[in-house]
């Protein structure tokens, strides 16, 4: 069927006229010549505004030079491939558009302007801008971030999953999943996959997968389906943070928790039991109940129970002390020796209730720089720790020698012994071997704690030695003799507080 040219322009015209793109035409000067309804639309000019009018109406003032070089080509009779610029609309606005130019021929041949088709790719632009976006938080993330196929394939690897799990990117893409699975944990990523496949995410999962060099690591996990534009589920893609650091310093929180509820109760038990006995007999003593000569002995009981409520309370003060970095001693000359004897005098009692034989042995010219309250609180304690710890009958030995830069002090008994493993904390504060009401011993768990900061706080050094339960323990410490290098006024200061 023979169709005629005004039919074929028609059709044409018709065409330009319902497309989506803009359609414009121009002769060489730049001026409009045509305006179709898709560049109303994109422009926001009519075509009554544009025709006639030049087209930089619709070019930046910093975009002005394409339109010289478009020029220049259409009028060498050369089509200008499509390129991505920037236009303006009427309101000012700019958009990203891709353009093709073309020229148009005269019936002689000679090119009398040229056609236009522009493009609105704003949002291609802003897609490929936040891909863009995207693949760089996931190329920069510290947590592993991964994808894979419904089959368990790998399909990417992030710098995050090198760091964490230690294969490259190269290793790992195109690897089964289970790679980094250990084997008594590939159940999961069969529930895993059965929930993708539902269209269901797994949000915070903690786990446990391996690294390359075959050690687990926990980690917290998060899964998502990766669906096509229609929504077709293709894959997952997961989160993997490492959470080893987490998990232990929720242990230590937990441990830490647990350790405070421990001393709190065992703050109460030893308050409490000393406590009764002074409320018990000042009651009596109020009442009059009490004559001679149980009249003594209830004083005697009232001042030793009493001591013991001071000292209690002294040592917890002493561990807050520490704890925050405001211990200070007062630095002064002293001789340990006076010291030692000061102690012993005060723990005699206590030893010879329980039948323990004491011996002493102290070297002359025990003088060193020190606090002697804390010096005196040092040596108690390790009396007291030996006392305790040494059975009816037992023996306890105190030995002191001058060496030649420092001062040793050696407290020794045969009483209940330290095992090895016991041996690693038995300077920590507040542990105890038993830690139950029900243990053979009292005490905070305090004592020794504080011996061994009271010491290096004088720059010197505490250990201890045993050959086993029920071989009796042997503590030595060992202390300068001249003043620690942190004298200032007169004190020293503790180290927690610089």
């Amino acid at each position: 069927m023979h169709t005629s040219r005004d039919e074929t322009a028609a059709r044409l015209a018709a065409i330009v006229e319902s497309s989506d793109d803009a359609i414009v035409s121009k002769d060489l000067n730049g001026y409009v010549t045509s305006w179709n309804a898709a560049a109303e639309r994109m422009f926001g000019y009519s075509a009554a505004e544009m025709l006639g009018r030049h087209i930089t109406a619709i070019i930046p003032a910093d975009r002005r030079a394409e339109e010289d070089h478009v020029i220049n080509e259409i009028r060498q009779g050369r089509r200008v491939e499509p390129f991505e610029t920037v236009r303006c609309r009427k309101d000012g606005s700019l958009f990203d558009v891709s353009l093709t130019v073309s020229p148009i021929h005269a019936p002689d041949g000679s090119v009398a302007g040229a056609s236009k088709i522009a493009r609105d790719i704003t949002d291609r632009k802003r897609f490929e801008r936040d891909a863009l976006r995207l693949a760089a938080i996931v190329a920069s993330s510290d947590d592993a971030i991964i994808s894979k196929d419904l089959k368990g394939i790998i399909q990417s690897w992030n710098r995050g999953a090198e760091q964490i799990f230690g294969f490259s990117a190269d290793e790992a893409i195109g690897r089964h999943i289970t790679l980094i699975i250990p084997d008594d944990r590939l159940s999961e990523e069969t529930h895993v996959i059965s929930r993708i496949v539902a269209g269901d995410s797994v949000e915070h999962f903690e786990t446990i997968r391996r690294h390359k060099d075959g050690h687990l690591i926990d980690i917290s996990l998060t899964v998502s389906p990766i669906r096509t534009s229609p929504g077709e589920i293709v894959g997952a893609s997961k989160i993997a943070r490492d959470i080893t650091e987490q998990k232990r310093l929720r242990r230590a929180a937990a441990e830490a928790s647990r350790a405070k509820d421990e001393f709190l109760a065992t703050l109460s038990h030893e308050l409490r039991t000393p406590l009764n006995t002074v409320v018990g007999y000042t009651h009596m003593l109020q009442n009059g109940a009490l004559q001679a000569p149980v009249l003594a002995k209830a004083i005697d009981a009232i001042v030793r129970n009493g001591d013991a409520l001071t000292r209690l309370v002294n040592d917890v003060l002493d561990a807050s002390r520490i704890v925050t970095g405001k211990m200070r001693l007062n630095l002064q000359t002293c001789d340990l020796g006076v010291i030692v004897r000061e102690a012993v005098e005060t723990i005699t009692p206590a030893m010879k209730a329980k039948a323990q034989t004491l011996t002493v042995a102290l070297a002359d010219g025990l003088i060193l720089d020190g606090d002697p309250d804390r010096l005196r609180q040092v040596v108690w304690n390790l009396l007291a720790n030996a006392a305790k710890f040494t059975p009816a009958g037992g023996t306890i030995s105190v030995r002191g020698e001058a060496l030649e830069n420092s001062v040793l002090l050696e407290v020794a008994d045969n009483g209940s012994g330290i095992t090895a493993d016991a041996m690693l904390h038995v300077f920590e504060r507040f542990w105890q071997a038993d830690s139950t009401h029900t243990r053979g011993h009292g005490g905070l768990g305090l004592g020794l704690s504080l011996v061994r900061h009271f010491v290096e706080l004088h720059g010197g050094d505490a250990t201890v030695e045993s050959e086993g339960p029920g071989k009796g323990a042997r503590f030595r410490i060992e202390l300068p003799r001249l003043a620690a290098s942190t004298t200032k006024k007169g004190g020293v200061e503790d180290p927690a507080l610089r």
